[in-house]
């Protein structure tokens, strides 16, 4: 079987990734200012989405030295940083299981190159994946058939079964499902993803045809 796999609320938490670029800009600004980097933290947070805006006035109020920081700067470091997360539990034995019983893995996934690699290098699962589909890189994102169609033409066999594994009832579902792909959306269990996963709310073919609770569920998918 292909398994492709979804990574942001897939395989780690994606807010995991935004308080990690808080707390690096956070540290950036103590460093220059008088105002120590858990209080940017907390009003960053608490001021979403304008808390860069909140950090510069409380920046320049407590002494900030340098001239160049900006609301704009602070967008760049929080995108160039190196990201502070970790799979959720159960991601890797699952990732590693599925590769020792022979299965080909993808990850397709929306976003920008520098952003998704840094991702990926941080949770150090390059490794396990046969092919990497980054929409900037592949040019259409999960709501086009170019990404479907990649997998499909690379790793496609007589009788081969394509599964997709996302969080994002959105764009995550609809198209690998009609075009003959399982799809299993890992549930939302905390209530911490960015989208949240109100399956009632959609046509029946934005649906996953498979909720799993732990990532287990795959190893036992015919």
């Amino acid at each position: 079987m292909v398994f492709a796999f979804d990574l942001d609320d897939t395989l780690y938490t994606e807010m995991d990734f935004v308080r990690s670029g808080y707390r690096a800009v956070s540290r950036e600004l103590e460093r220059t200012s008088g105002l120590d980097a858990d209080t940017y933290y907390q009003g960053i947070c608490a001021r979403r989405p304008v808390g860069f805006e909140w950090a510069l006035e409380q920046y320049h109020s407590h002494g900030g030295s340098d001239s160049q920081m900006s609301v704009e700067h602070m967008i760049e470091l929080y995108r160039g940083h190196t990201p502070d997360i970790a799979l959720r539990p159960g991601a890797r034995d699952t990732l590693e299981a599925l590769g020792r019983a022979g299965h080909t893995l993808v990850l397709v996934t929306d976003g920008s190159t520098r952003h998704q690699r840094s991702k990926i290098r941080a949770l150090d699962i390059e490794k396990y994946f046969d092919d990497i589909l980054i929409s900037e890189e592949t040019g259409g994102d999960k709501t086009t058939d170019i990404p479907w169609k990649r997998v499909e033409e690379r790793f496609g066999a007589p009788g081969q079964r394509f599964i997709y594994v996302g969080d994002n009832i959105s764009k995550d579902f609809y198209l690998p499902g009609i075009r003959g792909w399982r799809t299993v959306m890992m549930r939302d269990r905390e209530g911490v993803n960015v989208f949240a996963q109100h399956i009632a709310d959609w046509p029946p073919q934005y649906r996953p045809r498979i909720v799993a609770d732990d990532y287990s569920t795959l190893l036992n998918l015919k």
